[in-house]
């Protein structure tokens, strides 16, 4: 699986490691001539945090002011406290953002206007250090200032970029399913749960389905999943002609996994279809056969034509 949590060019910057499941909007990225070569620190005309102005009010698109181009350590400040409760390790936080180049004081990307902010995980494995260390302990409401050296994309050179990153929200995931039992249907895989949670799942010696089984094996008591929302989940895969494990979150940092744009995400079509319409808080399992998983190819040493059985915590969902 792969990992997803920030869109675009922000998620090239942000993110330490995976990239994006979503459908980058293209009208939002740069043109190959946005960026600029690398500028040294004697030929800048702004050099530090203190140089740059932010205009605005927290919640609304900022204005981005200094000398171009700027050359500057990675560093961040708060430039407006909010009053809500101070993000903690571990939350999922929503925020608007914008990016724009140091060399050229151009705004390179933005998320304001959209219906979506911006979520990444407080995990310091997951998204970069110094963005885990700006908006670690900031208020909800805070609009933050980020400096950050790196490539606004890939195969341009390094310079510091700008961030402005507005927190809107911050909130912890179980670690989880939690509600009603359901009984599952006969024939169906059988699985135990850990007391931690993790599912291990014994699969029948019978013939696989041909068609995706959706199998509710704990029903939650939180929202309805949309086509479109951004799901936090834990899952465990294995094949069903052996029972053999080829992917689980559970036992991994971070454990968690996140899916955005479910139902036209960038994951196999069982997940898109057989997800939404789940609640927040329920454990599914899913029989996906190989049409809507991995099809005839052979997948990262799945087999190819192979049934896959995944069982998966819902945790989240944001729309």
């Amino acid at each position: 699986m792969r990992r997803s949590v920030i869109a675009g060019l922000l998620a090239a910057v942000l993110v330490v490691s995976g990239c994006s499941n979503g459908n980058d909007d293209a009208s939002s990225s740069p043109s190959p001539s946005t960026g600029s070569s690398a500028v040294s620190a004697k030929d800048a005309k702004s050099h530090g945090i203190g140089d740059i102005t932010v205009a605005g009010k927290s919640g609304k698109e900022p204005t981005v002011d200094f000398k171009a181009p700027l050359v500057a350590k990675d560093s961040s400040k708060i430039v407006h406290r909010g009053k809500g409760k101070p993000v903690k390790k571990g939350q999922l936080v929503s925020a608007n953002m914008t990016m724009v180049s140091g060399n050229t004081g151009k705004t390179l990307q933005s998320n304001y206007g959209l219906k979506k902010s911006a979520q990444f995980p407080m995990d310091s494995k997951q998204i970069s250090p110094a963005l885990f260390k700006a908006v670690k302990g900031a208020n909800i409401g805070s609009r933050i200032l980020l400096l950050l050296n790196a490539s606004a994309q890939q195969g341009q050179p390094q310079q510091t970029l700008v961030y402005v990153i507005d927190v809107t929200g911050a909130k912890t995931i179980p670690t989880r399913a939690k509600g009603t039992s359901v009984p599952p249907k006969k024939g169906l895989p059988k699985v135990k749960l850990a007391k931690d949670g993790k599912p291990s799942i014994s699969v029948p010696k019978s013939k696989a389905p041909t068609k995706l089984t959706v199998q509710p094996l704990i029903k939650g008591k939180g929202k309805v999943v949309k086509a479109g929302d951004n799901l936090t989940v834990k899952y465990t895969g294995v094949l069903w002609k052996n029972g053999k494990e080829f992917d689980s979150s559970w036992g991994k940092s971070p454990s968690t996994y996140t899916v955005q744009n479910i139902g036209q995400a960038r994951v196999i079509k069982g997940w898109n279809k057989g997800l939404v319409g789940q609640t927040v808080g329920s454990q599914v399992l899913l029989v996906v056969p190989p049409s809507m998983g991995y099809g005839k190819d052979d997948n990262n040493g799945i087999p190819g034509g192979s049934t896959l059985v995944f069982v998966v915590d819902i945790l989240s969902a944001d729309s």
